[in-house]
């Protein structure tokens, strides 16, 4: 790890062209990660790209910097996706452990030559940089790049909108210090963003307090006419169908935090939260405990994550779907009551 921080410090001691990964479905850590690490190595005299594949949910984008982030899916994104490959001394990938979480970005970074570097948190699947810095014990990326920048010696160049971004990062994927963040070292981490300037206030009332009052509906629909308790096992789901999310005007990021509600029920240790997409049926995954989500999510529905939070998908319709779930929950009935005890 030592090695590794000591060869980019190294790379980086002259002007270089740099360009930030991050996933399809960018959440507030990717988002967060991306822009915040793009502020400080631009502050350090580097030129800074950023990129996703797609657009993150609309409260993500009063971030500072957000609107110079080069979405692939929009128009001229791909032009400048192209370029920004095509001049990058390195790429930096952030808050993502497979390239197929690039999407339509993935053929351009494979063909990519330059050098690369991947900082996350996640359980590493597979090895596709060339330098990793990944830490599975932290709450986020966005706080893996505040404690890199740290031991660079580069704390002087995070700037306020620079510790807005990672904070930002910090707090949507931990979900406002609910989960992942049983340790006291991400509060030092937070306390230190405070101090250089990050933005606590902006940050909960642009997340946690801009809902439309379609939101709401779709809300208090999920949790009345769509929530089902498996009896006797701890489980829980809420399943919403594309023409259930139109009906109530459904917007990207939306559904963010509905899979989480039913764990306030106390016999409820592990909720899933089923939304249909074009092609698939996508799944987020929360649970409670030492009942491992991921494990769950990697085992029946193409996905992983962590413990506590994962995500997954399944290709079909929304009722097998659910069949092939409650067959799951069935296997893993022991694990969930003695989770439960």
């Amino acid at each position: 790890m030592e090695n590794i921080l000591e060869e980019f410090k190294k790379f980086l001691s002259e002007p270089r062209n740099l360009l930030i990964l991050s996933h399809k479905n960018p959440d507030g850590d990717a988002v967060g990660s991306a822009l915040g690490f793009k502020h400080i190595l631009t502050a350090m005299g580097h030129t800074v790209t950023a990129a996703v594949p797609d657009a993150a949910p609309g409260f993500l984008k009063w971030l500072p910097g957000h609107k110079d982030l080069i979405i692939f899916e929009r128009k001229n994104g791909k032009k400048a996706a192209a370029e920004a490959f095509r001049t990058a001394d390195m790429i930096i990938c952030v808050d993502f452990n497979s390239p197929d979480r690039l999407g339509d970005l993935e053929c351009l970074f494979r063909a990519g030559t330059s050098p690369t570097l991947l900082i996350d948190h996640h359980p590493p699947q597979e090895q596709f940089t060339d330098m990793t810095r990944i830490d599975p014990t932290r709450g986020s990326t966005a706080e893996l790049i505040y404690l890199m920048a740290v031991s660079l010696e580069m704390e002087a160049m995070i700037s306020p909108d620079a510790a807005t971004c990672l904070l930002a990062g910090i707090m949507t994927d931990t979900v406002g210090f609910k989960v992942s963040c049983s340790y006291p070292e991400i509060f030092e981490t937070v306390a230190s963003l405070m101090r250089l300037g990050g933005n606590k206030d902006r940050i909960y009332e642009e997340v946690y307090g801009q809902f439309s009052s379609d939101r709401m509906r779709l809300l208090g629909y999920s949790l009345v006419q769509k929530m089902k308790i498996i009896p006797g096992t701890g489980a829980a789901y809420i399943d919403l169908t594309r023409a259930e999310l139109k009906q109530f005007n459904h917007k990207k990021g939306d559904t963010e935090g509905f899979v989480n509600y039913p764990l306030s029920i106390g016999e409820v240790i592990f909720s899933v939260l089923f939304t249909e997409q074009e092609d698939h049926i996508k799944l987020s995954l929360r649970s409670t405990g030492n009942f491992p989500a991921n494990e769950f999510a990697s085992r029946y529905f193409n996905g992983g994550g962590h413990l506590n939070a994962a995500g997954g998908r399944f290709f079909g319709n929304m009722e097998q779907a659910l069949k092939h779930f409650e067959g799951a929950v069935e296997i893993y009935q022991g694990l969930l009551t003695n989770s439960k005890s």
